[in-house]
C-alpha cells in the first residue's frame, strides 16, 4: 500500500472543519474521535455543526486487499475561536498535526506582525521559516517527539489599540534599563509547542496503553538570583532576597506556586486547586535584613470554565505583587483544557519577569515534565506596558 498519504487540503472556520487526502482507488474510512463518520471511495470530509475551539482527532484508514482497515493518517485539529477582545493571539488560532509513516506536518495560523518563525525538534533548531507550516520527514516511529515554533513581533505592529502606548512605555523603559535593549522591551514572545506520541502509537503499529486521565498542573514563579537590587529607586528596601535557585517543580523556594488538579478517570469529573506565596524579605542598603512579609493570595484564582462529557476547562489566573513596596504585580493566565481521550491544550501568558516554570504530571504516580520554562528579564519587566510572553502546549496522542 502507498505510504506516502497525505491530507493536500485543510481549512476550517468556527464551525466547520473540511478536509481532503491523496486520491486512491481504495475504500477509505474517516473515524472522528474514535467513531466512524464516513466509509466510501471519495478523498475528502467535510465536518459541520461545530462549536468555536473545539479540539478533534480525525482518523483516516484504508482498506487493504485483504480486507483489513490500515490507519494511514492521523490529524488533530480543531475550529478557529476568533474574538476581539481576547488579548492572547495565539488562543484564536489553530494548530493542526499530521502525522503519517515517518512524517509529522504542522500548520499554524498566521500571527499578526510575525514575518519568520524558528522550528526546532526536541530542542534542537530545524529550520527557520516564513511560511505557517512546516513537515518533517525523518521522524523515529519508536519514540515521542516535542516540535516548537517560536517567533516574536514588536508591539507595535500588534492589533491592540494600547499598542502606540506600550510601544512607546517599552522604548522608554529599554533606553532607561542598561540590562535590556529598547528592542527586547518592545518584543512580544510568542511559543506554540506539540508533543506527539510514539508514531507507532499513534498508527496502530504498536498500540499504547490507555491514556492517564488524571492531571496534576504546577506553575511556579521564582527570583533565580540570591539578592536583587530593587529597581524602584525611591524605596526604602533597596534590595530584595531571592529564591537562589534554578528551575525545580519540587522547590520549596518560590514568589508563587499554584497547583491544580483535574481528573476524568471516573464519569463525574473532579478539579482541586490549592495556592501558596513565598515570603518576602527586604535588606537594607548594607543588605542586612530589614524586613518579611507574606502578600496576599488573593489574587490567584482557578475556576472550571466549561465540563462536559468530552472535557474540563479551566482559567487559572495569578496577579500578585510585593507586599513591601510599590511594584508592579507578577502577572499570568492559564486556559487549559483536558480532554477524555487523553488530548490537553493549555493555552497562556505572562509577565517577562520574573522566572515561570510550568510542570504537568500523569496520575499520583508520575513525575513532573517541564511544559514552559522562561527565565527573568528583571524585575522592572513586570511594568504593564512592556511586551509579555504568549505561549501554548498540546499533545497529540
Amino acid at each position: 500500500m502507498n505510504e506516502n498519504w497525505d491530507i493536500d487540503l485543510l481549512k476550517q472556520t468556527d464551525s466547520m472543519i473540511s478536509f481532503s487526502w491523496t486520491p486512491t482507488d481504495e475504500v477509505s474510512q474517516v473515524k472522528k474521535n474514535g467513531e466512524i463518520v464516513y466509509t466510501g471511495t471519495q478523498s475528502s470530509f467535510r465536518d459541520e455543526g461545530l462549536s468555536p475551539g473545539e479540539l478533534i482527532r480525525y482518523t483516516i484508514e484504508r482498506q487493504s486487499p485483504q480486507g483489513q482497515w490500515v490507519t494511514a493518517l492521523k490529524l488533530l485539529t480543531g475550529t478557529e475561536k476568533r474574538d476581539p477582545d481576547c488579548i492572547n493571539q495565539l488562543e484564536q488560532i489553530v494548530l493542526s498535526t499530521i502525522v503519517s509513516h515517518k512524517r509529522v506536518s504542522l500548520a499554524w495560523g498566521a500571527i499578526d506582525g510575525i514575518e519568520t518563525y524558528d522550528i526546532y525538534r526536541d530542542g534542537e533548531l530545524v529550520t527557520k521559516t516564513r511560511h505557517t507550516q512546516f513537515t518533517d520527514r525523518d521522524v523515529p516511529e519508536d519514540r515521542e517527539v516535542t516540535y516548537w515554533v517560536r517567533a516574536q513581533r514588536p508591539v507595535e505592529r500588534t492589533e491592540s489599540p494600547l499598542r502606540k502606548v506600550k510601544s512607546l512605555a517599552a522604548n522608554i523603559f529599554g533606553a532607561l534599563n542598561s540590562g535590556s535593549s529598547q528592542e527586547q522591551a518592545a518584543e512580544e514572545k510568542f511559543w506554540l509547542s506539540k508533543k506527539i506520541a510514539p508514531l507507532n502509537q499513534l498508527l496502530g503499529k504498536n498500540p499504547g496503553k490507555e491514556p492517564e486521565l488524571k492531571w496534576h498542573l504546577r506553575y511556579l514563579t521564582f527570583l533565580p538570583d540570591d539578592v536583587l537590587k530593587n529597581p524602584n529607586l525611591t524605596s526604602p528596601n533597596p534590595y530584595f532576597q531571592g529564591d537562589n535557585r534554578s528551575f525545580d517543580p519540587e522547590s520549596k523556594h518560590y514568589r508563587s506556586l499554584s497547583n491544580c488538579i483535574v481528573d476524568l478517570s471516573a464519569a463525574t469529573s473532579t478539579f482541586d486547586f490549592d495556592k501558596d506565596i513565598g515570603t518576602s524579605i527586604a535588606y537594607n542598603w548594607r543588605r542586612k535584613f530589614r524586613k518579611a512579609d507574606i502578600a496576599s493570595s488573593e489574587g490567584v484564582t482557578a475556576k472550571i470554565k466549561e465540563d462536559t462529557d468530552q472535557k474540563t476547562e479551566f482559567l487559572l489566573t495569578h496577579s500578585v505583587g510585593n507586599p513591601l513596596t510599590t511594584s508592579p504585580n507578577i502577572d499570568y493566565e492559564v486556559s487549559a483544557t483536558f480532554y477524555r481521550n487523553g488530548v490537553y491544550d493549555l493555552i497562556g501568558v505572562h509577565d517577562q519577569s520574573p522566572n515561570h516554570e510550568i510542570y504537568l504530571k500523569l496520575g499520583n504516580r508520575g513525575s513532573w515534565q517541564p511544559l514552559h520554562q522562561t527565565e527573568s528579564e528583571g524585575l522592572a519587566w513586570m511594568a504593564d506596558p512592556i511586551a509579555a510572553h504568549y505561549w501554548r502546549f498540546s499533545n497529540f496522542l
